[in-house]
């Protein structure tokens, strides 16, 4: 099955990678990453949840994952948004 999702959250090209580490240290999952537009495409060997795909992304940062177009984004954090950061400034 392969999968097409909006990623936000990325702001540079470390971000992009570290989401496609972290999408293809999943079993069973292949990603394919890309900054602009801001797209993940995964191709699944059995059907993942995207709130599974959503705790690893969680794990690796401020980063959220949804189907493309749909309205409906899956993040827990969405009620309380965080300041958009990059993984590569370590300044707050």
């Amino acid at each position: 099955m392969k999968h097409s999702y909006k990623i936000t959250g990325m702001s540079c090209n470390g971000c992009r990678t570290k989401v496609e580490t972290t999408l293809n240290a999943i079993s069973g999952v292949e990603a394919i990453v890309t900054l602009e537009p801001a797209v993940a495409q995964i191709t699944m060997e059995k059907h993942i949840p995207t709130s599974q795909i959503q705790e690893a992304l969680t794990k690796a940062g401020n980063y959220t994952i949804e189907m493309e177009n749909s309205n409906d984004t899956i993040n827990e954090t969405m009620e309380n948004p965080k300041e958009k950061s990059c993984c590569c400034n370590n300044k707050k």
